[in-house]
Parts: structure tokens; C-alpha cells; sequence
């Protein structure tokens, strides 16, 4: 393996461990109620209901993150370790990102039509990238007992690696501004905010 596909495999890992504490139980909203002077109680209800579903995104896409903190290491040894282990860990964004479309697909009705636009567009965008870790997975495993290490196959592996790592999983979120404000009051949103601004 070239140096540099081990340094970004390690660039990779590094990132994975930063972001690892995203995702966890969400605190009681109650301390954050969103609203404010001169709003009718529709519109708080609304806001309210808004907030708790981005809450809701934000668990599902910060399930994502805790997939890619237990992503195993490559092994570079030789090269049929280097392949094994790579479709080790393309196995294990592949049930990160599973993990991830299915609580999407599974979150209550969307408060706001922008809301479900979100997360068709959040689906689609990781299961674009699921099927294209899968492809590279079966091509690495189609691989597994060669002598030599295929730099195409490597790089194809390299590729989904370097999607999931560049997503902004709240970017769906934050281009509306009623998902934005109700993010700014969701506990897990701003736990993520948090750790991409650090």
C-alpha cells in the first residue's frame, strides 16, 4: 500500500475518534423550549414539534458517526491483509450507513414539508454512498487470495470512504431556515454543531 492511502486511511481513523461522542441521548428539551414574544400557540406547538424532530434527524444521522468510530484498521502487512481488512471496514461503514437510512426512513411525520424534503435528500445522498461501498467491498472480496495488491481496486475502495467522510450530515437542516432555528433547539443538533465547529 502507498504511503499515502495509509495516510489518509489514518486521517480517516482520526476523525472517526473526534467525532465519536456525537449521537448520544438527547437531554431534556425542556430546558431549551424554542418560541418567543408575540408567537401565537400554533406556532409555539409547531416550533415545538419542528425541534423534536430534528432531534430526531440528528439522532438518526449522528448514528452515522458512532459507525464510522468503530471502524476497524487497515492491516498493511501484505496484501491479501491489506484487502481483508479493507473490506473489513468498508463492511463496517456499510452498517453504519444501513443503520443510519433506516432511522431516517423511520422518523415521524414531517412538521414542515422542507422537513421531508431533508430526509429524502439525507437518504438518497447515503445510500448513494452505501451502494458504492457495497460495489468496492465485492470487488476487494473478488480479490481476497490475489498476490498482489490491485491500486485500482484499492482506490475504488478509497472512494466511498472519502464521501462519508466529507458529508455534513446537519447540511439538510441548516439550508432551511425553519430546520435551522428548530436545530438550534434540539439538544443532539447542537451536540453535532458542536463537535464539527471544534
Amino acid at each position: 500500500m502507498r504511503p499515502g492511502k495509509i495516510r489518509f486511511l489514518a486521517v480517516l481513523a482520526g476523525l472517526c475518534a473526534i467525532l465519536a461522542g456525537c449521537g448520544q441521548p438527547p437531554v431534556d428539551t425542556a430546558a431549551t423550549q424554542p418560541g418567543g414574544p408575540g408567537l401565537s400557540k400554533d406556532d409555539v406547538d409547531r416550533q415545538d414539534a419542528t425541534s423534536r424532530w430534528a432531534n430526531d434527524y440528528c439522532i438518526a444521522v449522528g448514528s452515522l458517526v458512532d459507525g464510522l468510530a468503530t471502524m476497524p484498521s487497515i492491516d498493511p502487512s501484505t496484501p491479501r491483509r491489506t484487502v481483508q481488512t479493507s473490506s473489513d471496514l468498508l463492511a463496517s461503514m456499510i452498517g453504519g450507513l444501513d443503520k443510519t437510512v433506516q432511522q431516517l426512513r423511520t422518523l415521524p411525520a414531517a412538521p414542515v414539508p422542507e422537513a421531508a424534503t431533508a430526509r429524502d435528500s439525507a437518504v438518497a445522498q447515503f445510500a448513494g454512498i452505501r451502494a458504492r461501498a457495497a460495489t468496492a467491498k465485492q470487488h476487494l472480496d473478488a480479490a481476497g487470495a490475489a498476490t498482489t495488491v490491485d491500486q485500482d481496486t484499492l482506490g475504488e475502495a478509497q472512494g466511498p470512504l472519502a464521501e462519508v467522510s466529507k458529508v455534513d450530515v446537519l447540511a439538510g437542516l441548516n439550508s432551511v431556515p425553519t430546520l435551522a432555528t428548530a436545530a438550534a433547539h434540539a439538544p443532539v443538533c447542537q451536540q453535532l454543531t458542536a463537535r464539527e465547529t471544534s
